[in-house]
């Protein structure tokens, strides 16, 4: 991408296009690397799992452009759960939806609770 915007200023510089061409070329990279971003986001999904008192409560698997909007369904207790062993779920979402191939992110036993999140 770097090249790219290199080349176009060079192209500026040699005077082979003009601003407002530059301009257009330099906005056709971003949208292509928004459309990158997305597709990689759309492959990836984040599992939930909550036991509570050994009985499960929650088992959910959703792609990653819905997990954030996710937090409204999870039970109040097991949002606190995670909170109070340090978890902030929106920095998981946006940590697995930049940087996280897959595996297991969050793997909390507290007695007879356990919730585990992880990227598929």
């Amino acid at each position: 991408m770097k090249n790219e915007r290199l080349r176009i200023l060079k192209m500026v510089e040699e005077g082979k296009i003009d601003i407002d061409e530059a301009n257009k070329l330099l906005e056709t990279l971003e949208g292509d690397k928004k459309i990158e971003k997305k597709s990689n986001s759309k492959n990836k999904s984040i599992k939930i799992l909550v036991e509570e008192d050994g009985e499960e409560k929650v088992n959910i698997s959703l792609p990653m452009i819905l997990a954030k909007s996710f937090m409204k369904f999870l039970p109040k207790n097991a949002k606190e759960s995670l909170n109070n062993q340090g978890v902030e779920l929106d920095q998981v979402f946006e940590s697995v939806d930049s940087e996280v191939e897959g595996g297991t992110l969050v793997d909390i036993k507290d007695g007879k609770d356990h919730v585990i999140i992880k990227v598929e």
